[in-house]
């Protein structure tokens, strides 16, 4: 256990060099059970889709049924994510005013690094028939480790969503060379300086299963800023409780805060300026221009 850490100041040296190194200790361990979580995730979706399973073929050639169709007893199988957004979500939803850039404020994803990555930020832009979801993220983030100023790089990841005016709300997204269901839960409006409505914050989740069982459970906090006040943070977790997700992982236990202190963010996630963009996560290798929050260019719904 880490020693006690009331009055800081009053403690002899020597102690505060012993708390600080268990610190250090504890960070870099939950550092690499996070990267195990990763690895074994990997493992297990190759040797699924290696398996008479095929899922490749389970979520692309049958997408739809990735959504868990009907009511699930226990949280071993998907909830029926599109009644769910049905019942939950505000009416009236359009993907119109759901575009344009919002930051992650926490996650329940084992795809994503707790405690190793930071300043997650997604970027929806409409394009004809389909949305662009540019992923970014910095890492590493953690500011323990040596090198890591050195080592430090904005990771991208290209998703794209089929979408459906009929259907608002239910995307089919690309990533991982997988197809899988995306669906927007709730949305919180708020009054612009236009003195129009925008969305504000959102909860949306994503589940697949195979084989009856879960493969992947995503939960996601977004919000049009990197920070928002405590009580609309536990607005958000109040909402995906009362939803019925927080034993999915959409509880203070199962949800990963995210860091974005410092952050650097890419003005422009446009193929134009980053280059090539995979929906496999890698580094940005071309030199882009970047923004601190809040900057006008971008948080267009920010009140400066």
């Amino acid at each position: 256990a880490l020693l006690p850490i009331a009055s800081p100041q009053g403690l002899p040296r020597a102690v505060r060099a012993v708390r600080k190194a268990r610190e250090l200790q504890q960070t870099v361990a939950l550092i690499k059970m996070q990267l195990e979580r990763r690895d074994v995730f990997k493992e297990f979706a190759k040797k699924l889709a290696t398996a008479s399973i095929v899922l490749p073929a389970f979520m692309t050639a049958n997408a739809q049924k990735a959504y868990g169709e009907g009511v699930s007893a226990a949280a071993d199988k998907c909830p029926d994510l599109k009644e769910l957004g049905k019942k939950s979500r505000p009416p009236g939803f359009t993907e119109d005013l759901y575009a344009g850039t919002w930051y992650e404020l926490a996650y329940h994803d084992v795809t994503q690094a707790n405690y190793f990555c930071g300043c997650t930020r997604f970027n929806f832009t409409k394009r004809s028939t389909l949305i662009e979801d540019m992923f970014t993220t910095t890492c590493p983030m953690t500011g323990v480790l040596p090198g890591e100023d050195v080592a430090k790089s904005i990771y991208t990841l290209n998703m794209t969503i089929q979408y459906d005016s009929g259907r608002p709300g239910e995307f089919i997204e690309k990533g991982f060379a997988y197809n899988f269901p995306n669906v927007v839960l709730f949305i919180w409006t708020k009054t612009g300086p236009d003195g129009q409505q925008y969305y504000d914050r959102s909860l949306q989740m994503q589940c697949v299963e195979a084989a009856g069982k879960i493969l992947f459970v995503g939960i996601n906090f977004l919000a049009r800023s990197p920070s928002v006040p405590k009580q609309e943070l536990d607005e958000m977790f109040a909402k995906a409780a009362e939803i019925g997700i927080d034993k999915y992982g959409g509880d203070r236990a199962g949800m990963y805060l995210v860091k974005h202190e410092g952050c650097q963010y890419p003005v422009s996630t446009d193929a134009s300026v980053m280059g090539p963009r995979s929906d496999w996560p890698g580094p940005l290798t071309n030199k882009v221009e970047t923004y601190a929050f809040p900057d006008k260019r971008v948080d267009v719904y920010h009140k400066f």
